[in-house]
């Protein structure tokens, strides 16, 4: 399944449903500086703040919807305009993700689509852990997604933890003591595990297919605010506590 061909096609279902297509309602799209996406966590580590990934957000009304890209645009049309939006590439299937998160926001769906900002990823990342370890004891995890929050975290809990990432600066690096590995390793770092814990903008770098479909059923949680619409349509597991 194309999970984001999918997510479309279910999002425009509702947005014809709920009158919101005859509308002009207009999305306005823009990328946010660091500190306005995330405020001033007490880590300085996190890729929103050393400029390797950006925040998106869309606006329709009210109604506010973020995803995480590493290739920021800028959008402002109707819902037609983004559902006709070209998403062959990670910028535009960011805004189209914001965009629909937004949607579900205002459509009362869905909360949580806006980052958590100062200590709330911290705290985050704590809970995360908790929730895991609480659910599926000291299991061989794998992190799909570099977070350091979170690593640092899960290492106080975890004894077997494997990470992958995309940002080549990571990749090779030791982090607290974990080596990075490349996310082309995705697939032998899943089938090792025993728990899944991956980025939400998997949906956006088009990886999530794959993670999925790996796993064969092993137990699969997702963070962050960028796939909280396609959780929903799609019952996937989803950890994001402090989102606003």
């Amino acid at each position: 399944m194309d999970y984001l061909l999918e997510l479309r096609r279910r999002w425009w279902r509702r947005v014809t449903e709920n009158g919101l297509k005859s509308r002009e309602i207009t999305v306005k799209a823009r990328t946010l500086e660091p500190e306005e996406a995330i405020g001033r966590p007490l880590r300085r580590d996190y890729p929103l703040l050393r400029g390797k990934e950006v925040m998106v957000q869309a606006e329709i009304g009210e109604a506010v919807g973020q995803a995480f890209t590493d290739e920021p645009a800028s959008f402002q049309g109707t819902l037609k305009d983004l559902y006709d939006l070209d998403i062959t590439r990670n910028s535009g299937r960011a805004l189209l993700i914001a965009g629909i998160n937004a949607t579900y926001r205002l459509l009362r769906l869905i909360e949580g689509t806006r980052h958590c900002r100062d200590d709330g990823p911290e705290l985050c990342a704590a809970k995360i852990s908790e929730t895991l370890f609480n659910l599926y004891g000291d299991v061989k995890i794998s992190l799909i997604g570099f977070q350091p929050a979170i690593l640092s975290h899960l290492l106080r809990r975890f004894s077997n933890i494997r990470v992958t990432d995309m940002d080549e600066e990571n990749i090779g690096r030791s982090y607290y003591g974990i080596m990075i590995e490349p996310y082309q390793k995705n697939q032998e770092v899943i089938s090792w595990s025993e728990l899944i814990l991956a980025t939400g903008s998997t949906i956006v770098n088009n990886t999530i297919q794959d993670i999925l479909r790996w796993s064969n059923g092993k137990p699969t949680y997702f963070y962050g605010v960028t796939i909280a619409a396609l959780a929903c349509e799609f019952n996937l597991n989803r950890l994001c506590f402090n989102s606003l």
